[in-house]
């Protein structure tokens, strides 16, 4: 294992020791190594709805004139409103990617 120190202001030093407590951790190191492990996990969930929007978004080029968008304004119109989350709800199922 490699050793991290690291210096917090009080009032987060006071709120760490609060979710220890509360949490039932036994140590600092140990809720600070879950904190870590759960954003690595919330931006891999970001990377891959990323490379997502990407593989749609190069795939919309290929299928332009052949579907509902004949123009990238329609495109952008629907993506911007009801296609949001129409597509998110796509990915999720899709990727078993959760946005909660």
């Amino acid at each position: 294992m490699e050793h991290i120190s690291l210096k917090l202001e009080g009032s987060v030093a006071r709120q760490l020791e609060k979710g220890i407590r509360e949490f039932n951790y036994s140590t600092k190191t140990e809720f600070i190594r879950d904190a870590i492990r759960s954003k690595l996990k919330e931006l891999n969930s970001e990377r891959e709805k990323e490379r997502a929007w990407k593989a749609l978004f190069a795939a919309k080029g290929a299928f332009k004139w052949a579907g509902k968008f004949k123009t990238d304004k329609e495109w952008h119109d629907w993506r911007s409103g009801p296609g949001s989350k129409e597509l998110l709800d796509y990915f999720d199922k899709k990727l078993a990617v959760s946005q909660k």
